[in-house]
């Protein structure tokens, strides 16, 4: 049996889709450890050389006297305290520098430096009051060298020269300035210590020096070990959302492998009908046909696993080098190879390409010997009812699902529901594509067949003529462009429906906000705006914490001029023009319009009508009253929490913000978001998001345009005796080749377009699931979309250059004689 085993030559193709399947599965797990790698060197720095941690509360500290008590604890060699308290860092233009509106940390020097949680990289530590260190990333982001002066501000929002004599590697997203204790404590008016470090004598074990420390109440002790676990998971965090994303592309890059495999067993079988039959006639057993093309299948999953491995290892050092592109900052490391993805890769290769020939290889042991001695077994009326009726039964699920999904207010537990309708009539999609593919691509060749005569009807014949070999062929594709166009559709919705709200909500051009972990901004930077001419709209909201009956609300204090100027919600219920003095907007959900709503703060109550139902705003809050009535509930709250600014007709952007710069000068701690920035900014996110997508998925087109190129090939070998008698009939070569090559681009097409009307129907259908009540707007990258279909009919082409080319070359008489 093992003589009579599927030719090598003609797998080859199916070991390729093989190779490029578990490239990507290795490629992203090896990817994955690297980085895991990386991150653990990096925060394992914060607990080098540490046996022993007693770490304060969040938001706590620990007392001098804390450290003492663990210096006199039995076992504790050397002791060092950990200052960590928020110090804001100016750049050279004396604007905050910050991460995502985080302002910087500062911590203290560290007595002993074998417990300091950062590397020394260049200079030296600060020594005295006047001097500082500063992480390598501020240092690059900033331009500030050794040498240089550098701003900090104080507890006091007071502006504090320092010189810079060192620069430091820390573990953190965030600018971070190393100060002596003094200093420190001078600057941020903070006393005591996030974190009391220790190292133990030798013959103690850290476990029992542990129990013995004195633990102050909402403090935890810990181990060295288990300080660098948890500092591991912190790491980890980072990047598991982007792990789990390239896991579910290497899914996706198996599943269209499991395609094209299936497809390439299903040709073979069909076209070894004749051999099978006769080895049943000479007492092969079922048993045996089986388990010899299983055995085939193995071999070349096996022989696939191996290279893909190789592969995955350039795959790996890729994702890692295009990791910014990612959106992930990792630090510097080369790649880990560790025994899992050895494992996973040797058995994902084997089994993904057994169970997909695992259908083909049952239906060989089913040919009646007699039935396979001729040309070909017709194909019963009963298997088309099957698929129709299996098809159907999975796209009501799926619907169903899609449509529970859009009724749930919830954003997150509705796309979860739409995206498994998806899948669901995703799976119907594929059952019936036997019954549509073949009409779309006479729909698709008919422009074709018009220009380019014979080659081109016979290429739609030769399409239709197997329906089910055309829909396997094609359902690789299929998955591929329906998952990119899906992508592609979701990022353009939510971009453009995320922009006009924040137009319609927000009609200004700035945003002032004050830093992250900043009480408010001053009634000064109001004022002083208010009086600047080259502003038209200016609207300053206060907020609070309160309560209503329902729970914890955000309060928000406005003025009624800005309702429907500077601030414009989208009214679910009443009128905008109804609000006034004692009454309030309210998110819909936290009341019904003309209820009395009682709001609390503290020991005070007010009572208010409500006059409209809004959609809730993050940046205002769930209840807005009128500035009186927000003086009568928080009388002692004078600092904005936002301001709202409109340019004046015929001031230009950059005079606009020099003008707000000019006014912050003295204000260091409030920040500027120019709104026609954030919105370039989206739209490049979103741009770069698309392209991400669509590299990632470019495995799988490749994997597919492999498989159009097998099923071609395969189908050329079938085809022999009869492209030898339409040559013979008076088809040129040149003929015979442009047919082979519109069969594949009408194949190629045909699924790119069935997979991009998929795309865009769920695309749109899980923005709408996302947006909750609020209706998406439904943005079709219509440049993109075509795009994709073109690449792919065109990449399809291309996949049949070869087989044109042997079939053309091919002799008439002899195809004819051996056929």
């Amino acid at each position: 049996m093992r003589r009579t085993g599927l030719r090598p030559r003609r797998l080859v193709p199916t070991g390729l889709a093989i190779v490029l399947a578990v490239a990507f599965v290795a490629g992203t797990m090896i990817f994955s450890d690297s980085a895991k790698g990386a991150l653990v060197d990096q925060y394992a720095r914060a607990a080098r050389n540490v046996d022993v941690a007693l770490t304060a509360a969040p938001g706590g500290r620990l007392a001098p006297a804390d450290l003492e008590a663990v210096r006199r604890t039995d076992g504790v060699a050397s002791v060092a305290g950990r200052m960590r308290e928020r110090l804001p860092l100016l750049d050279r233009n004396g604007r905050l520098v910050a991460s995502f509106g985080t302002p910087g940390y500062g911590i203290d020097v560290g007595d002993d430096s074998a417990l300091r949680p950062y590397d020394l990289t260049s200079g030296s530590p600060p020594a005295s009051d006047g001097e500082a260190a500063i992480d390598s990333k501020t240092a690059e982001t900033t331009g500030y060298r050794i040498g240089d002066s550098a701003t900090v501000v104080d507890a006091s929002d007071q502006r504090r020269s320092l010189r810079i004599v060192g620069i430091v590697a820390i573990t953190g997203g965030v600018s971070t300035t190393v100060l002596t204790r003094a200093a420190l404590t001078r600057l941020t008016d903070a006393t005591g210590y996030r974190e009391v470090v220790a190292t133990i004598g030798s013959g103690a074990e850290a476990e029992a020096v542990r129990d013995r420390l004195p633990v102050p109440a909402e403090a935890v002790a810990r181990t060295g070990d288990q300080l660098r676990r948890d500092l591991a998971k912190q790491a980890f965090a980072q990047i598991s959302g982007l792990t789990i994303g390239l896991l579910l592309f290497a899914a996706v890059a198996v599943l269209v492998a499991g395609f094209v495999i299936a497809n390439t067993f299903g040709i073979l079988v069909a076209q070894r009908q004749r051999e099978t039959a006769l080895l049943r006639c000479v007492g092969a057993r079922r048993g045996q046909i089986l388990r010899s093309l299983l055995a085939d299948s193995a071999l070349v999953g096996a022989a696939g696993a191996v290279l893909g491995l190789v592969l995955g290892y350039a795959v790996a050092w890729g994702l890692l080098a295009g990791s910014v592109a990612l959106g992930l900052q990792l630090p510097s490391g080369g790649l880990v190879l560790t025994p899992y993805p050895l494992l996973v890769s040797l058995i994902v290769g084997p089994l993904v390409t057994m169970v997909s020939a695992v259908v083909p290889a049952v239906r060989a042991t089913r040919i009646p010997p007699v039935a396979a001695l001729r040309m070909a077994v017709p194909a019963t009326g009963r298997s088309r009812r099957s698929l129709v009726v299996a098809a159907a039964l999975v796209a009501v699920a799926g619907t169903l699902t899609t449509v529970a999904g859009l009724r749930l207010a919830q954003p997150e537990p509705a796309m979860i529901l739409v995206v498994a309708g998806g899948i669901g009539n995703f799976l119907a999609l594929l059952l019936i594509s036997p019954l549509v593919i073949g009409r779309l691509v006479a729909v698709l060749g008919w422009l074709p067949g018009r220009l380019f005569g014979v080659p081109a009807r016979l290429a739609i014949a030769n399409a239709r003529r197997n329906p089910g070999r055309t829909a396997a062929t094609t359902a690789a594709l299929l998955v591929g462009v329906g998952l990119m166009a899906g992508g592609s559709t979701i990022a353009a919705t939510v971009d453009r429906t995320a922009e006009v709200q924040l137009d319609q909500a927000y009609p200004v051009d700035y945003l002032i906000t004050p830093a992250a972990g900043q009480r408010g901004i001053a009634p000064a930077v109001g004022a002083g705006l208010s009086g600047d001419r080259a502003f038209d709209l200016i609207a300053g909201v206060k907020r609070a914490d309160g309560r209503v009956p329902g729970g914890t609300v955000t309060v928000a204090g406005i003025s009624g001029a800005a309702i429907g100027t500077a601030y414009r919600p989208e009214v679910t219920a009443g009128r905008l023009a109804e609000f006034g003095p004692g009454t309030a907007l309210v998110a819909t959900g936290e009341g019904e319009v003309g209820d009395q709503l009682v709001v609390t703060a503290g020991s005070r109550k007010h009572t208010v009508r409500v006059a409209a139902l809004v959609q809730n705003s993050d940046l205002v809050g769930e209840v807005i009253l009128g500035p009186g009535d927000f003086a009568a509930l928080y009388p002692g709250q004078r600092d904005d929490s936002l301001i709202l600014l409109r340019a004046a007709p015929g001031t230009d952007a950059p005079a606009a913000r020099q003008r707000i710069d000019a006014a912050l000068a003295a204000h260091p701690l409030v920040q500027v978001d120019d709104l026609a920035s954030v919105r370039a900014e989206r739209g490049a996110a979103v741009r770069q998001i698309v392209g991400i997508i669509a590299v990632l998925l470019g495995f799988a087109l490749v994997i597919a345009l492999v498989g159009i190129t097998n099923t071609l090939s395969l189908s050329v070998l079938e085809r022999t005796r009869e492209s030898a008698l339409i040559r013979a009939l008076g088809l040129t070569r040149g003929q015979l080749r442009a047919t082979l090559l519109i069969e594949a681009l009408l194949m190629a097409a045909a699924g790119a377009v069935a997979g991009v009307a998929f795309g865009v129907l769920y695309g749109w259908l899980t923005a709408e699931a996302a947006f909750g009540p609020t209706d998406a707007l439904l943005v079709v990258p219509g440049g993109q979309l075509a795009s994709f279909v073109v690449i792919a009919a065109v990449a399809g082409a291309g996949a049949a250059v070869l087989p044109s080319r042997r079939a053309a070359r091919a002799s008439v008489v002899g195809a004819m004689a051996d056929a």
